[in-house]
């Protein structure tokens, strides 16, 4: 397997002077202790897509999909991400990808940019989300079935909403845009950890802004063979890292984790509630309706273990309960 990666790679290798693109994913301004440092992410093609914009036949949002999913990924170029007072380099991966942090001066605003450059591309500006700094705690919340009605349960419906679903065919659930609103605040992010690829970024983003859902950062995944995965990770390990990493880049900031009851979301967060003792203030779980009901009580008792408030219900029993425990932010 390695060899055939290897050979895959080899094959697709940068050559300097062939003209690539590089399209950038939103990040944030992580805060650790030697001072705010912009995280960014980017992926390296020969060429890009062109999104679709508004209401689209189901057929032309289909063939957006399949561009996406075959996109001309390039690795081994080098990039050079540049703030206003520091740069730093990456090399695309594998996959293509590219993530960089890089020093920024302490924001004032609500986002920060930070120029992406490689030979032979046209430079692009990589944005990046402010968290407020006003102790407030973080919300991270997972996206499907959580956010918008994707259907665990229904495979074909789910494959259906993924592919030719637009923006204005998907459903939100209701009620938890209310509630990650009235967490997060005004102008605060929401960090989004889903195991969806990042082949789906764009229609992810448009998806969640048609619905006026809180904006942030999506940290998505790979699908795809490398050196941490087949095809696709696990969700739990994924969720569990990734929402580490997060927690790792606001030291002290406490957090309240958002998910549903269709896949390892409530694992996932009991574990990290376990691993970061005094940091997770809260755990929120959308039942997913049609589902065998689970015995919760065990992950009761774990949850006041760790000390973590835990709800499982509808929107509005998570935000009865936000409520309740001063969670929720007025404006």
């Amino acid at each position: 397997m390695a060899a055939r990666r290897w050979i895959r790679s080899t094959l697709r290798r940068w050559v300097p002077g062939e003209p690539v693109v590089v399209i950038t994913y939103m990040g944030y301004v992580a805060l650790p202790p030697g001072g705010p440092e912009a995280r960014v992410r980017g992926r390296v093609l020969r060429r890009t897509v062109v999104a679709l914009a508004g209401p689209v036949r189901g057929w032309r949002t289909f063939m957006e999909t399949v561009a996406w999913f075959t996109t001309s990924e390039v690795p081994g170029v080098p990039v050079e991400a540049i703030s206003d007072v520091a740069s730093a380099h990456a090399v695309s991966d594998d996959e293509g990808y590219i993530e960089a942090r890089v020093r920024v001066s302490p924001p004032t605003e609500s986002r920060v940019g930070v120029k992406l450059t490689a030979r032979r591309a046209p430079d692009t500006v990589a944005p990046a989300y402010v968290v407020p700094a006003d102790g407030r705690p973080l919300v991270v919340s997972d996206i499907d079935d959580t956010v918008l009605i994707t259907g665990v349960k229904e495979r074909l419906k789910m494959v259906g909403r993924t592919l030719i679903g637009d923006p204005t065919d998907r459903e939100v659930v209701d009620g938890m845009p209310g509630l990650l609103a009235a967490l997060a605040g005004k102008d605060a992010p929401v960090f989004y950890v889903s195991t969806s690829p990042w082949n789906l970024y764009q229609r992810l983003a448009d998806t969640l802004a048609y619905h006026e859902v809180p904006a942030g950062p999506m940290l998505l995944t790979d699908w795809g063979f490398g050196s941490k995965q087949m095809l696709v990770r696990p969700a739990l390990e994924y969720k569990v890292e990734t929402i580490s990493g997060v927690l790792d880049d606001f030291p002290g900031r406490h957090v309240v984790l958002v998910g549903d009851s269709g896949q390892h979301d409530l694992a996932a967060y009991l574990a990290i509630a376990e691993a970061y003792p005094g940091r997770v203030l809260a755990i929120l779980i959308r039942e997913v309706p049609g589902l065998v009901p689970k015995d919760h009580g065990p992950d009761h008792e774990r949850a006041r273990a760790a000390g973590v408030m835990l709800c499982v219900g509808e929107p509005v029993d998570l935000l009865t309960a936000a409520t309740g425990a001063d969670l929720v932010r007025a404006g």
